[in-house]
């Protein structure tokens, strides 16, 4: 199916739905160096305004898959730019925030030290001709791990903003904990694929 919009008769944007699920990650991509300055700006507006492109960027995540199934389009390149999109866009939270000193470097090493090493194990069992599916572990992994992001910068925000209201700043002041779940979750979802792939790798 294709949509076709523009403002006059000269002016015409044709989109592919086929393509969507594609687009969607290629957006994620595209818009993690905004997300990179939007936090190291370390202002209230720019978390503010890093916290709804994150929750942009994680409900394009979700939905890609989704769509593509729905259309059936799913494809290589499709699986490519789901697999890599979501790990660019969370180093790319990562990095400044800990710039900022907003979270400890170690948290950081953890959760992208996972992803290099899944990323290679993925890769090695194509290359002996098998595939190693998302699990169920992995994908709440990136939501824990989104949502402690982002509590983190509204966090950030409701300090750095004067007459912030004390329940805010309580409820805020427990993005600790949500970071906490998804450090587990990091873990575990890694030590669930390499078990998983265990009979390949004694191969």
């Amino acid at each position: 199916m294709i949509y076709s919009f523009g403002y006059n008769a000269t002016w015409r944007v044709r989109v592919d739905t086929r393509h969507l699920p594609n687009l969607l990650g290629l957006f994620r991509i595209v818009a993690t160096p905004a997300l990179y300055v939007l936090i190291a700006l370390g202002t209230p507006t720019g978390d503010l305004s890093a916290v709804v492109l994150l929750l942009l960027m994680a409900a394009s995540d979700i939905a890609d898959g989704r769509i593509a199934r729905k259309l059936k389009v799913v494809s290589p390149l499709g699986v490519f730019l789901d697999t890599i999109s979501d790990k660019i866009f969370v180093a790319g939270a990562l990095l400044p925030m800990v710039e900022r000193g907003l979270l400890p470097g170690w948290t950081a090493l953890i959760i992208i030290i996972r992803e290099f090493a899944v990323s290679g194990l993925r890769s090695y069992a194509a290359a002996e001709g098998e595939v190693i599916a998302a699990r169920q572990w992995g994908k709440q992994k990136l939501v824990f791990t989104v949502a402690a992001l982002i509590w983190c910068l509204v966090d950030a925000a409701a300090r750095a903003s004067p007459g912030a209201p004390g329940a805010l700043l309580t409820l805020a002041s427990l993005w600790p904990l949500v970071l906490g779940i998804a450090l587990v979750w990091t873990i575990g979802s890694g030590v669930e694929y390499f078990w998983k792939a265990m009979p390949l790798l004694r191969r």
